[in-house]
């Protein structure tokens, strides 16, 4: 069954079932506005954090802070401390809630029912549904119908192996091949601290929780059920009749499964949802996350964003090694002595459209920028091994030329040499030993922190796109001046 990626949620009698790939809401006027988060020590506007996670991301978030909240509290109200959890309104909207309450803080967020009290309305004093003894029959003669599992019991007490006090009383129980694990129907009065306490138990004793529900509709999806599918792989497992019977007459435990599938859509992930019948012991499991799943969604899903992610990342390449090359084409072949034509005119606006698209703000125009020229004259030089953009004959002469006129692109137009293969002809033109000298001094005025060949900053973004080696090691030269408290020049009308 697919669900359309379009669809952010939908509302069926009275439940808003919300796509998992949405962005999560908060509710509009939450009483706790800001949290602390006590991992990184920094105050959290609600709405905003809520809202930077995928629904399918912040759902697990949930159980990971109800299971801190009496140990290492993820959260804490920023008005009073006290620890605080997530919840949402029956719309899926989220917001924070007060651990406990006694009415000291201004935020008000408990309800005024107990638990016993919501418990007693949805089931009008019914202790247990028929739907749950039914499914809670149904595990356990699929249990017993296989050899492989002993130990079958139903609502008996599972005592703590490290402290006889504690327990709990999972509705089946079994010794399988993948040793000990705990069965409890999933109930949409299942509340959120239920299902942490019984993880950390089962997870202590070594033992496997395994939540199993009696149908499953992915368009009709509760909180209570989002819960456990997002923190168990986006699988949900059924033991229905069907599954049952299958499991009786071949003799081994069998589940029906419904999971997330992702499918890749151009650059886009959605997803589709599939279901099977598959035999308990061929799950994959997961006792530290107290998993157990059939399809592994997260794999598959952080491999074809990873693929997304580096088809984007060549287009760009290959975008960007076009503007390259484009750039280059452009002011090699350019006569500074003559004004651009029409023609050239047009060809530096495409140039400057494809940079201001990466955020790299050419000049205007190709020929009113000294310090713009007097780089870009220096990349190219180095690129064609001559001199371009100056009426010169040798490469020295445009080192002479920056270090004298333009001393914050000689660094680039060294390394550039080096780049491009470029800096032995320049060595074998130096035969007076004249810019081996000044190299030497220059190297020097660097060591010493002065200021007056330090590279200039605004150049950097230009740089790292058309050679990016170079502008790394321009980018690692500034911040060692920074370092060291010496601000790297910035001259005015260079590039941005």
């Amino acid at each position: 069954m697919d669900e359309p990626n379009g669809a952010q949620s939908r509302t069926v009698q009275g439940n808003t079932t919300v796509a998992p790939l949405s962005q999560a809401v908060a509710v509009d006027i939450p009483a706790i506005e800001y949290v602390l988060d006590c991992d990184t020590g920094d105050y959290r506007d609600v709405r905003q954090w809520i809202g930077s996670w995928r629904y399918e991301l912040l759902v697990p978030q949930r159980l990971d802070i109800k299971e801190r909240i009496g140990t290492a509290p993820r959260f804490r109200c920023s008005l009073c401390s006290v620890p605080v959890y997530l919840i949402a309104n029956q719309h899926k909207r989220f917001f924070f809630r007060h651990d406990r309450e006694d009415g000291s803080c201004p935020a008000q967020t408990r309800s005024p029912l107990s638990r016993d009290e919501i418990l007693a309305r949805k089931y009008h004093g019914l202790r247990e549904s028929e739907p749950h003894r039914r499914i809670k029959a149904l595990v356990a003669r699929s249990l017993t119908a296989d050899p492989a599992f002993s130990e079958v019991l139903v609502e008996r007490q599972w005592r703590s192996s490290s402290d006889p006090r504690n327990g709990r009383r999972p509705d089946v129980q079994a010794i399988g091949p993948m040793g000990r694990a705990a069965f409890e129907v999933q109930l949409s009065t299942t509340f959120l601290d239920v299902v942490a306490a019984r993880r950390c138990f089962y997870r202590q004793e070594g033992a496997l929780l395994v939540w199993v529900m009696g149908w499953f509709d992915p368009e009709y999806r509760r909180l209570t059920t989002d819960d456990l599918l997002f923190s168990n792989n986006s699988n949900i497992l059924v033991v229905n009749e069907e599954t049952t019977i299958l499991s009786e007459s071949a003799g081994r435990f069998h589940v029906a499964c419904h999971y997330r599938r992702p499918v890749r859509e151009g650059d886009e992930l959605i997803d589709c949802w599939e279901s099977t019948i598959v035999a308990f012991a061929d799950l994959h499991r997961d006792d530290e996350g107290q998993r157990c799943w059939h399809f592994d969604y997260e794999g598959e899903a952080a491999a074809i964003r990873a693929a997304i992610a580096q088809d984007r990342l060549q287009r760009e390449n290959e975008v960007a090694e076009a503007l390259r090359e484009e750039l280059f084409r452009f002011w090699i072949s350019r006569n500074p002595r003559l004004l651009p034509d029409d023609a050239e005119r047009a060809r530096w606006a495409s140039l400057r459209s494809g940079f201001n698209g990466r955020g790299i703000f050419l000049p205007a125009t190709s020929d009113e920028d000294s310090s713009f020229i007097a780089l870009l004259n220096a990349l190219a030089s180095a690129k064609e091994g001559r001199p371009v953009g100056w009426n010169y004959k040798k490469l020295i002469e445009v080192g002479h030329r920056l270090a004298e006129g333009h001393p914050q692109h000689v660094v680039a137009f060294g390394h550039a040499l080096r780049h491009f293969g470029s800096a032995e002809a320049m060595e074998a033109e130096d035969s007076t030993g004249k810019w081996n000298r000044r190299r030497a001094a220059i190297r020097a005025s660097l060591e010493r922190g002065d200021r007056d060949f330090i590279p200039d900053i605004t150049s950097l973004p230009l740089l790292m796109l058309v050679i990016p080696e170079v502008g790394r090691k321009l980018q690692t030269l500034i911040a060692k001046a920074n370092a060291a408290g010496r601000a790297p020049s910035s001259e005015k009308g260079a590039v941005a």
